[in-house]
C-alpha cells in the first residue's frame, strides 16, 4: 500500500536541502510514528530490515553546490509498506508532517493499490537502490558485477526471513522465499552522499521474473538494502503477459 505527498515550499520558489536529504525524511518518519505501534520499528538502529520503503524526488533540481541541493517545488515524498496500518498512520498524522515543514503546503494522495499478477514485471527504481555483500572487501554490489542477481536474491531472502514474524503480527501474509531471475536490466551506478559518506547505489529499470507474491513483496517494501533510509522504491512500468 502506498501514499504520496507533494510538498510545496514558499509559493513554488526555490528551496534548499542538504545533499544527503534522505535523512531529513527519516526524521519525518520518526515524528509521524512517535507514540504509535510502529515507533520502535522506525526508531530501531539494529541492522534489521525495515518493513517499508520511501523515496524522495524533485520537480526540478536547479543546482547542486557543495553540500546543498537547490530545487524547484514541489518535493515528492513517497512511502510504501505491506502493512496497511503503517500507511494509515501516515495519512492520519499528516499534521505531524506539516509541523515538520512549517512553511510548506502539503497535498496527499492514496493511489489505487496495485497487485502484481504477472510472473514477469519491469520496474523503475524511484531514486536509487543499494545492494551489498556481507563481510567482504568489496562491500557494494554494482549492476555490472557477476553476482548482482545472487546479491539481489540474498537480500530478498534475508528480508523475508527477518520480517516474517513482524509482518504476520500485523496480519500480512509473507510469501515463502523463491529466487527471482533478472530478465533484463538497464541500470547505472550512481554515487550517493548519505550521512557524511558516499554509497555506491544504482538507478534505472530492471525486469524481474518470479512468483507474483515475491514480486509484490519487492514492490511494496523495496528492493535491496537500506529501504528504511530511502533506497530501493519501485514503480511498475509493465507487467508482461
Amino acid at each position: 500500500m502506498r501514499i504520496f505527498f507533494r510538498i510545496f515550499f514558499e509559493d513554488n520558489s526555490q528551496g534548499s536541502f542538504p545533499v544527503d536529504y534522505r535523512r531529513i525524511f527519516m526524521s519525518v518518519l520518526k515524528r509521524v510514528y512517535e507514540g504509535t505501534p510502529f515507533e520502535e520499528i522506525v526508531l530501531s538502529h539494529d541492522r534489521v530490515p525495515k518493513p517499508y520503503v520511501f523515496s524522495v524526488g524533485f520537480k526540478r533540481i536547479k543546482e547542486i553546490s557543495g553540500d546543498s541541493i537547490m530545487f524547484e517545488s514541489p518535493v515528492f515524498f513517497n512511502f510504501s509498506s505491506s502493512i496497511p496500518q503503517m500507511v494509515g498512520y501516515m495519512y492520519n498524522h499528516l499534521g505531524r508532517i506539516k509541523s515538520f515543514f512549517k512553511d510548506a503546503e502539503i497535498s496527499v494522495d492514496l493511489p489505487v493499490p496495485i497487485t502484481i499478477t504477472s510472473e514477469i514485471v519491469t520496474f523503475k527504481i524511484l531514486g536509487s537502490a543499494v545492494l551489498t555483500r556481507p563481510e567482504t572487501e568489496k562491500y557494494y554490489v554494482n549492476p555490472e558485477d557477476d553476482d548482482f542477481e545472487e546479491a539481489l536474491n540474498h537480500s530478498l531472502k534475508v528480508r523475508l526471513d527477518l520480517l516474517k514474524d513482524l509482518l504476520e503480527k500485523f496480519g500480512v501474509k509473507v510469501p515463502k522465499f523463491e529466487p527471482v531471475s533478472i530478465v533484463n536490466k538497464n541500470l547505472k551506478k550512481v554515487p550517493v552522499k548519505h550521512y557524511g559518506g558516499f554509497i555506491e547505489a544504482f538507478s534505472g529499470t530492471v525486469t524481474l521474473s518470479g512468483n507474483p507474491d515475491i514480486l509484490n513483496f519487492l514492490y511494496e517494501n523495496g528492493l535491496g538494502v537500506r529501504t528504511g533510509q530511502g533506497f530501493g522504491m519501485l514503480k511498475v512500468v509493465k507487467e508482461w503477459r
